[in-house]
């Protein structure tokens, strides 16, 4: 996996207190909830998820579980890799993070389906696996649960399969936290 750079400048560091997860920090982590972090449909936040080391490194566990597994469904299989990108959700407050969270995560996805199915992901896959990691790795403040894109409080989406057909059902970040502002 290709994990960015610690600090990229003093003055992130400085101005929004950006440091990035050293790599084994991330794998203590996600070694803490050992197999859960490789089932396909277990949900995973990060709050502050800069460009997104922490969620690739997520993604890259539960992707190793699809491999050397003989798929005859190859529609369930692919409803499976859907839920999987469904199930990491990321905040950051800088821009630049997110559009280059959302591209990584993409790109693994791209990398992993190709290899699964010995092909290039179809395009209209590609453009539901784009809304998803759109909805799933937001612009905004976990601390004011703003959504700097809608300017709403930030709204995840949970994502299911059923009669194979992926569906979401959206949850208010407060209702979540079981939050309230004073």
């Amino acid at each position: 996996m290709n994990v960015t750079k610690q600090i990229k400048s003093k003055h992130r560091v400085t101005e929004f207190g950006e440091v990035n997860t050293s790599f084994q920090t991330i794998e203590n982590i996600i070694n803490l909830v050992g197999n859960e972090a490789m089932r396909y449909d277990s949900k995973i936040l990060d709050p502050a998820c800069g460009d997104g080391n922490f969620l690739l490194a997520l993604l890259e566990r539960k992707l190793a579980s699809f491999e050397g597994k003989p798929y005859t469904n190859t529609t369930l299989c692919e409803g499976k890799l859907m839920i999987t990108l469904g199930s990491i959700y990321g905040i950051d407050k800088l821009k630049d993070n997110i559009v280059e969270a959302r591209i990584r995560i993409l790109q693994r996805f791209s990398d992993a389906y190709a290899k699964l199915f010995d092909s290039e992901v179809k395009k209209n896959t590609l453009c539901s696996a784009e809304y998803i990691v759109s909805k799933n790795i937001i612009f905004g403040d976990v601390l004011t649960l703003e959504n700097y894109e809608s300017g709403n409080e930030i709204i995840f989406s949970e994502w299911f399969l059923s009669n194979m057909q992926i569906n979401k059902i959206d949850h208010r970040i407060k209702n979540l936290l079981n939050f309230s502002k004073t």
